[in-house]
């Protein structure tokens, strides 16, 4: 018995080893794409971002706008960056070509800002 449960114990750990390996690749797959990678057409989007906004409703408006593909792997690339409570409020002029991950920098750098 214990050898069988010592069996299904390396068997759920490989499995979640798996599981963090393919998210991992998806998620900088993900972060390192352009967001209109298939129609090579670049548009230029405008994002005004309030003071007491959280990330997940900047999410949902880059989103609305066409800048996030999928708000999951969005917040998680922001997780990792250690962003989603450092974005900076302010107007912001997007790119379509630039990648999640470059929108998540200028993000937290208030660089794109138009004031």
């Amino acid at each position: 018995m214990k050898k069988l449960n010592k069996k299904i114990l390396y068997i759920l750990v490989a499995c979640v080893a798996f599981s963090i390996i393919v998210f991992s690749v998806v998620l900088i797959n993900y972060s390192s794409t352009p967001i209109n990678h298939s129609d090579h057409i670049d548009a230029f989007v405008h994002i005004n971002i309030l003071k007491d906004s959280i990330f997940l409703e900047v999410t949902e408006m880059l989103k609305q706008a066409g800048l996030v593909k999928n708000k999951f792997l969005f917040y998680s690339l922001a997780i990792t960056k250690r962003s989603p409570h450092s974005i900076r409020a302010g107007e912001y002029k997007f790119n379509t070509s630039m990648t999640p991950s470059a929108i998540i920098d200028e993000l937290l750098l208030g660089e794109n800002k138009k004031h």
